[in-house]
């Protein structure tokens, strides 16, 4: 019997949190230190608990993971291993890590770890290593083929692999880089420590200093394209991959919803039988309207080449964008109705659409039900037409006064 992987949401904080509860089978997380995506908004470790309740209260129940996979320093292992303790005294699942030093004080105290990808874990001793160490899963090098993980995989006996199939790709190996540091002349800014300022997605200039020519002439040679599987599922699966990975700590919760929903309908209609590339075009159309460089296959099938390198465009290259349409001028709690202010509207908006509300405390995806205008329903608005406030039936638990409303369109 095929067992179905497990679906692995990036979190960054409580917004990202609750978009995908009842989407992803399980989420990864960082807190203030010690994660390797520190310029993201992080959680407090004060909340270690609120957040394993609230993913083991779903329904079915999610697992939380905390990422403890930076370079350790011997200043930081007292606060490291308290950091541990407090994972464990909260009921985390597992913490995630590489340096040795953090996993054998995971050991000590009996919490379940897993081994980063920035292990680099590329061939079937060093994952044996692991395993005999206790390891409860190996996330591979992204580097490897399909072939190789498929050899890992079979030649493992207790501890489970876990893999990326989405998301952001280093052009260094499985991340470890120092070309940060390097350029910014300080440990600060390593990569390895979490805080990489991306200089692989800048324009460079490449001299051959024996022809004394331009190989690169202000591209982006180093910038590749995001890793997407998603049509390759069935694949993946036959590979016996225990968890599929979704990169994107830094992302915001519309992307992390979109991605996650994505690939759990491409596992859902894997297991039902309903795998077929019109399902895989509507999945790949979705995805391309969220953040992205472009897609490619990664490792998996063959080896990159210049192909799979963004030279041109820096950034995201979707062609939909967040638009703003206005702000949160009343709401009701009983009727979940607002009042909104439409300041700015480039397109029409219509019933249907899905509008993207965004505050101190809120962010929440929510499709048009009813709109109103002087008491009498409408179908669609234009801004031209329209100068008083515009009531719009949202089915939200709650927003707030100047809470701002965007939308996501073509440009």
């Amino acid at each position: 019997m095929v067992k179905r992987p497990e679906l692995l949401a990036p979190c960054q904080d409580w917004n990202s949190l609750k978009i995908v509860g009842g989407i992803a089978d399980a989420i990864y997380f960082g807190v203030k230190k010690y994660s390797m995506r520190a310029k993201a908004k992080n959680f407090r470790r004060a909340d270690l608990r609120k957040i394993t309740e609230f993913c083991h209260n779903q329904n079915p129940p999610m697992k939380a993971y905390l990422t403890t996979n930076i370079l350790i320093y011997d200043f930081e292992l007292q606060d490291l291993e308290n950091l541990i303790l407090e994972a464990k005294e909260a009921d985390i699942d597992a913490i995630i890590a590489h340096d040795l030093a953090v996993l054998r004080i995971a050991k000590q105290h009996k919490m379940d770890f897993h081994i980063s990808t920035q292990a680099n874990v590329s061939n079937i001793e060093a994952a044996r290593f692991y395993e005999e160490l206790g390891a409860e899963r190996i996330i591979l090098a992204r580097e490897l083929s399909l072939k190789q993980i498929k050899l890992i995989k079979h030649h493992l006996s207790k501890t489970k692999i876990e893999c990326f199939v989405h998301g952001s790709m280093c052009t260094s190996i499985s991340g470890r880089c120092y070309f940060s540091a390097t350029i910014c002349d300080s440990e600060e800014f390593s990569a390895n420590r979490g805080n990489c300022v991306q200089p692989c997605r800048r324009e460079w200039r490449v001299i051959d200093d024996e022809n004394n020519e331009f190989i690169y002439d202000g591209q982006m040679f180093l910038n590749t394209k995001d890793l997407c599987m998603i049509e390759y599922i069935p694949q993946l699966i036959d590979a016996n991959i225990d968890a599929f990975k979704i990169e994107g700590r830094l992302k915001d919760p519309l992307y992390v919803k979109v991605v996650s929903e994505c690939y759990k309908e491409a596992l859902n209609s894997f297991f039902n039988r309903t795998f077929t590339k019109e399902r895989i075009k509507n999945w790949l159309q979705r995805l391309s309207k969220v953040y992205n460089r472009g897609f490619h296959t990664g490792f998996y099938f063959r080896k990159p080449t210049i192909e799979d390198i963004q030279l041109e465009q820096r950034g995201n290259i979707s062609p939909y964008k967040k638009h703003y349409l206005g702000k949160i001028i009343s709401f009701d709690k009983t009727s979940k109705t607002a009042n909104v202010l439409l300041e700015s509207l480039e397109v029409p908006l219509k019933l249907g659409d899905e509008i993207i509300i965004i505050g101190n405390n809120t962010y929440s995806i929510e499709t048009i039900k009813k709109l109103i205008y002087k008491g009498e329903k409408i179908k669609s608005i234009v801004r031209k037409r329209y100068s008083d406030p515009v009531k719009i039936n949202l089915r939200i638990d709650n927003c707030e006064i100047n809470d701002k409303i965007y939308i996501i369109s073509k440009t």
